[in-house]
This record gives structure tokens, C-alpha cells and sequence, in this order.
């Protein structure tokens, strides 16, 4: 009867349930880094006393549940996991500590790197060798793999990373050493490189496999308590998984694999801009996430999710994968301060839920961009967050003139609206990046703005950046959880082959196509998705010889079939020409990489518009209506705009009827977020209460 979708973000936890008429009904409760299963348990008891049912009850109602998560991202970035070794060839075992050349800051350095993520005496050489090809040259002694059990057990190690040279060429002698060291030590989790990360590039490899070794534990732990406990509460379906790649997977797979739910939750944005465009036939979009921590830029070309094979997350590189997602420290909760030159910044620190910025009460002192935006009248304290928690403008106050006010010389009102455009330019640097730097003109975009914040900085944002048109849904502050209703499972598998591009396919080449059809079809299958409804994207990465990086190109058409292979070059000059300026078309290619994606099919389109007709009709908007308290349309408040005080039309979300021009500047309320029309802008609903908003008094 429900499908429910939860996603818990660094201050808030956004919740959206689906009944099966399609109609939506949401719910948003704070974090709690202390027990993350609580706001999850918090919310799913509010949602269900919104249907007069105990939780037990609505939740022995329910088909499907599907979670994004930042168990795995929070560890990381506290510092925490599990007591790791790292297995490696002899004589590599510092890999890992040489790191690359490379530095954030090129001519500096005295940059502090990210921690080494295991101390040299738990990084261990073992004597075993493959060549490049993939051919054993020397197998490991079982005698050495039972003194390295012996060890790692006096030492306390709860997770062993294995990663051998080569092994993304020929992954048997991880395998032989995986099933002798479980035998000595049956209960460390063990994360063999050549089942997380088979591809080329030996500290990126073995980065990501240390991160999945440190961090699954935690994950696993966090998410048998939550199905303990919720099948307790009578919770009958499985748990399905946000991962970075926008699909979903179960718990088993979730459990081995943590480094896969890293993004988990801002995945769920990217899948949720991703049905925004093809719904109302948006070519090209930008989708822009701000809630308490963070502001995530991502895009959607041509109807498609941009894809990465690598990010940087801390510091450190993560070889699988993932939308392409850029964050940058600019939240609700972010917290602005001057360095030692007297700048004012803002972020990446963040006050989170607890304490929060210093108008929640909570025992904050530092300001933050809630705070400014609070003091600019931008934000009603009575009736943030539906009236359920009150901002004292007072201790706002307090916090900005502290910190930023009087060392700058500045008055309150100067100080929060200084806060909010330094928050505006990193935004609008985060926009730059993801498209001027990708070759991509931002003018040709509209601008999705979605989470809690983003929908009072989304009209300056876009002028700043030259977009003419921002949307903002009918579920803004919940576009996360709102887009896990729009995952499917996925399944993505690579070999790594590096072989000129001209010289394939050779005479085996159908059989590594079919080898790795099967691995996928094995992970499909366990998941539970029928062999009618699968469908397969293939891949290829390709790179100039003796080129560092490569291009991710799509293979159209029959991955067997050698004329679909002599068009890739085509597509890969094309790629080349318009990201580095130049293309090279008298050079052969290299094939680096095969990539499979093997998915569930999607839903069709009788069932997206099921799920839009619903956004109109959600339970928490209807009761809010009933018990608002906020002024009529067309009241008036002042804001401080372009550095003084106005007034500002006020408008309430229920309040506008499709066809409704509100010509800026004015503010529209609504629970759990608030939207701001800048002078110059035009805004109306569309027929499924989208805010259309678009530049010029005539709406051109």
C-alpha cells in the first residue's frame, strides 16, 4: 500500500511516502549524528500518525522502503571506521603514502594532506607476483598468509583491504588469499580490490579499496540495527540502498560494498532533476541541492545523468562510478567566519543539527548563512520548519555581530547580507565548474532549485550565472527522498584491457562481452529483476597513447558488432575536441576499459506522471494550510535587498492558483522552505505546481 523513501542528510532527514494512488505525503525531522536510527524512527512514526495508524501498523502497510544514507560519508569525514591493514604486493606497500604528485594547490606546499588512511606497521607486503598481463609469476605461501592472520590478530585489525599488483588483470591470487586468511580469521571483513575496483591506476585502486574496508563495517553494523529494528516494528519488505550511481541495491550488497553509498543520498537529487527534465522536457538542467551542510551541483544533458568514473571525497580518490556531483560547504547551517587576513568566508565547517546555527537555541555561537538569512527577513522565525521549531533572531544577531559585524565594521543587517553573497559566489563558482569548465554554456540550462535553502538564492544565482529560467518542484525541500521513488537496481561490471582501440574486437572479444553479461546478469538475478526487464549500456573508456586520463565514450548499438566499434573514435575526437579545446584524429586509441551498465528497466511513463499527479496533494501541505498562521497573499515585510531595507510581498504556497504571474521582488512561504522572486523575475505554476520562474517583468 506505501512505498516509502527516507533520506538522511547531515541536519535534516527528508521523508516521502507514496500510497497507491500516486499521492505523496512528506515529512522532514532533523538528524542526529549521535544515533542515526533515531530521526528514521522519528519520522516514520510522524508520517504514520498522519494516517491514524501506530508503526506498526503503517509499516506492516508497506511494499517498499529505500534509504540514502551519510553513515558511510560522515564516518569518513570524522575520521572514524574500522581498524584496517592493508595487504599489498611486497615491496608497494607505500603506495598508499606516496599518494600522486599531484596537489590541490600547485604551488603550495605546505598544504596539509589527508591522513594516511593505515599506519606502516598494519600495511603489509605479501611475496606474490603477476605480471601486466595478468600472468602468475609467483603464487603467496600459506605459511606467510597464516604469520599475517597471526598478527593481525594480535594487533586487533577488524578489516583487511587487499590489494595485489595487478590484480585488475587476473584477480586469483586475492581470491587465494581471501579464502585462506577467512580461514584462519573467519570473523575480519576482508575487501578484495578485484571485486570493488578493477581497473588500472594502483593508488586510486588501492585508496578506494582501504576507504571500503574502514567504512563497510560501520555501514554494515548501522544497517543490520535499522532492519533489526524495523522488522521488529513489522517492516516485512527488504531494504533497498541508495548507491552513487543513482541505482539501488540490497543490504548484503550494501553491507560489503559502503564505499558505493558515499552519496547515496544527493544520488537521489541527480535521479530526481533526471525525471524533472524528462517530465516537463527540459533539455538541459542544472540541479542545485542546498540543505543544512551542503550545496551539490549536477546536471542532466540530453535526458541523460552525467557520470564519473572517479571523485575526490576528503581528499582522497574513489575509483568507482558515481553521478558527477560537485559539494562545496555552502549549507543552511554553514558557518561564516574571517580568516587571518580578515576575510569573511563561509563553510565548509558546518554547525549541523545540533547545535545548529545560533537562532535554533540549541547552544550555537557561530554564525551561519540561516542566521543571515533570518536577520535579513528572508525567513519567518515563528514558522520554520511548519512552526515546529522557532529561530530567536535575537541570538542571530548576537552571533553575527560577534563574529563578523564588529571586526568588519559593518552593522548587523551588512554582515548577514555580506554572509549570504559570499554564499551566492561560491554557489555560483559550483555552477561554473560543473559547466564554463566542462565546455558547457550555462545560458543553454535551467536551474532546478531543490532543497531546503536553495529556493531563496535560486533567482540571484541564476542571473549571476546567465540562466534565464529556474523551476522549483512541488517537493523542493524533499528532492532527495522524492527522487529514490525514481531508482531501479543497477548493476555496473568492467574489465580492464588497455589494448589498441584498432585491434578490436580481436577473437576473443565476444567472450569477455559475455563474461561480463553473466557477471551482471548473476547480481540481477539475486536482486530480483526478471530477464525481461533488464536492459545493458555499454561503455568504453579511451585515451590517446601515453595520455594520463580518459574519456568515457557510449558504445550505440551491438557491443559485438565491429562496425560499432569503428565509429567510437568519432565520438571520442568529438568528446576530446570539446572538453580540451583540441583533438588529435592522426592518433590511434586506447581502450583502457570495457563498462557495462545492466539496470532494471525503467518505469514507464503512465507511472512517472502517477507520482507527478501526486505532488499536489500532500498530506503535511493540506494540515499546514489548516493551521498556518502566516499572513495573507499580498502582505508585505521588509528584507534587506541590495544593502537596505524593502518591502516584500508575501505570498503562501496554497494560496497560488495555476496562471498566477507574482512579479518579484517577493517571498512565497512554504513549509520547509522559503522562495525568493528577485526584482526583474516573473513567477507562475504550471499544471502540476512546479514555480516556474523566469527573468524579465514580462516573464521573457
Amino acid at each position: 500500500m506505501f512505498e516509502i523513501a527516507v533520506d538522511v542528510g547531515g541536519t535534516f532527514a527528508d521523508f516521502i511516502v507514496r500510497d497507491r494512488q500516486g499521492a505523496t505525503f512528506t515529512a522532514k525531522v532533523s538528524s542526529s549524528h549521535e544515533n542515526p536510527l533515531e530521526p528514521i524512527i522519528r519520522g516514520l512514526t510522524e508520517l504514520g500518525k498522519g494516517f491514524d495508524l501506530s508503526l506498526e501498523e503503517f509499516l506492516g502497510l508497506t511494499d517498499k522502503f529505500i534509504l540514502g544514507t551519510t553513515v558511510g560519508i560522515n564516518a569518513l569525514l570524522q575520521g572514524q571506521g574500522a581498524k584496517t591493514a592493508l595487504i599489498t604486493t611486497e615491496g608497494f606497500r607505500d603506495a598508499l603514502e606516496l599518494r600522486r604528485s599531484r596537489l590541490a594547490e600547485q604551488w603550495d606546499f605546505r598544504v596539509a594532506l589527508p591522513p594516511v588512511l593505515v599506519p606502516r606497521h598494519l600495511r603489509i607486503g605479501l611475496r606474490e607476483r603477476m605480471d601486466y598481463q595478468g600472468v602468475s609469476i609467483k603464487t603467496a605461501d600459506r605459511a606467510q598468509i597464516k604469520e599475517i592472520a597471526e598478527f593481525l590478530r594480535q594487533e586487533g585489525v577488524e578489516s583487511v583491504a587487499v590489494c595485489l599488483l595487478f590484480a585488475c588483470r587476473n584477480p586469483e591470487h586475492e581470491l587465494v588469499f581471501k579464502e585462506h586468511l577467512q580461514a584462519f580469521l573467519p570473523e575480519v571483513f576482508v575487501t578484495l580490490s578485484s571485486e570493488l575496483s578493477s581497473q588500472l591506476g594502483e593508488y586510486e585502486r588501492t585508496t578506494t579499496t582501504v576507504l571500503n574496508a574502514r567504512l563497510s563495517p560501520v555501514l554494515s553494523n548501522y544497517l543490520q540495527d535499522l532492519r533489526s529494528y524495523l522488522r521488529d516494528k513489522g517492516l516485512q519488505v527488504p531494504i533497498l540502498i541508495a548507491q552513487n550511481n543513482g541505482g539501488l541495491t540490497d543490504l548484503i550488497q550494501a553491507s560489503k560494498r559502503g564505499v558505493h553509498t558515499l552519496f547515496s543520498g544527493p544520488a537521489g537529487g541527480v535521479k530526481g532533476g533526471w525525471a524533472l527534465a524528462r517530465e516537463q522536457e527540459f533539455s538541459e538542467l542544472v540541479v542545485g541541492d542546498m540543505g543544512g551542510t551542503s550545496f551539490d551541483v549536477s546536471l542532466i544533458r540530453q535526458g541523460k545523468m552525467e557520470v564519473t568514473s572517479q571523485a575526490e571525497i576528503a581528499g582522497y580518490p574513489v575509483q568507482i562510478p558515481m553521478l558527477d556531483i560537485h559539494t562545496v560547504g555552502a549549507g543552511g547551517g554553514s558557518i561564516a567566519w574571517l580568516d587571518k587576513g580578515g576575510m569573511l568566508r563561509v563553510g565548509p565547517h558546518s554547525a549541523g543539527a545540533n547545535p545548529g546555527p545560533a537562532c535554533y537555541g540549541l547552544g550555537g555561537q557561530e554564525p551561519t548563512i540561516t542566521d543571515a538569512a533570518l536577520i535579513m527577513g528572508l525567513l519567518d522565525g515563528s514558522n520554520f520548519l511548519g512552526g515546529r521549531m522557532p529561530l530567536d533572531i535575537e541570538l542571530a544577531c548576537e552571533a553575527v555581530e560577534k563574529k563578523v559585524a564588529l571586526p568588519l565594521g559593518l552593522s548587523v543587517p551588512e554582515a548577514a547580507y555580506a554572509i549570504y553573497q559570499v554564499a551566492l559566489s561560491l554557489m555560483a563558482d559550483a555552477v561554473y565548474l560543473m559547466t564554463v569548465k566542462k565546455g558547457y554554456d550555462p545560458r543553454s540550462f535551467v536551474l532546478a532549485a531543490v532543497g531546503g535553502a536553495l529556493p531563496l538564492f535560486a533567482t540571484a544565482l541564476a542571473e549571476r550565472v546567465g540562466i534565464q529560467q529556474v523551476v522549483v518542484p512541488e517537493l523542493a525541500p524533499v528532492f532527495c527522498a522524492q527522487g529514490l521513488h525514481h531508482a531501479r537496481f543497477q548493476v555496473e561490471v568492467l574489465r580492464s584491457l588497455y589494448e589498441v582501440l584498432g585491434e578490436v574486437p580481436g577473437p576473443s572479444w565476444n567472450q569477455v562481452i559475455l563474461e561480463l553479461q553473466s557477471q551482471a546478469n548473476r547480481e540481477l538475478s539475486r536482486l530480483g529483476v526478471c530477464a525481461d526487464q533488464r536492459e545493458y549500456v555499454w561503455s568504453a573508456d579511451l585515451k590517446y597513447p601515453d595520455q594520463h586520463h580518459e574519456i568515457n565514450v557510449a558504445i550505440v548499438g551491438d557491443a559485438t558488432d565491429q562496425e560499432v566499434w569503428q565509429q567510437l573514435d568519432k565520438g571520442f575526437h568529438e568528446a576530446h575536441q570539446r572538453l580540451y579545446g583540441y583533438s588529435q584524429l592522426e592518433k590511434s586509441l586506447i581502450l583502457v576499459n570495457l563498462r557495462l551498465l545492466a539496470q532494471e528497466k525503467e518505469r514507464s511513463l503512465q507511472s512517472r506522471l502517477g507520482l507527478r499527479a501526486g505532488w499536489g496533494n500532500t498530506k503535511d501541505i493540506q494540515r499546514y494550510e489548516k493551521s498556518s498562521t502566516l499572513s495573507k497573499a499580498n502582505e508585505v515585510r521588509l528584507v534587506y535587498l541590495q544593502g537596505a531595507f524593502q518591502e516584500v510581498k508575501i505570498f503562501r504556497w496554497q494560496d497560488l492558483e495555476m496562471g498566477m504571474h507574482l512579479q518579484g521582488p517577493a517571498l512565497i512561504i512554504k513549509e520547509f522552505t522559503t522562495i525568493l522572486i528577485e526584482e526583474n523575475w516573473q513567477a507562475e505554476l504550471d499544471q502540476v505546481r512546479n514555480l516556474i520562474i523566469k527573468i524579465g517583468k514580462d516573464g521573457r
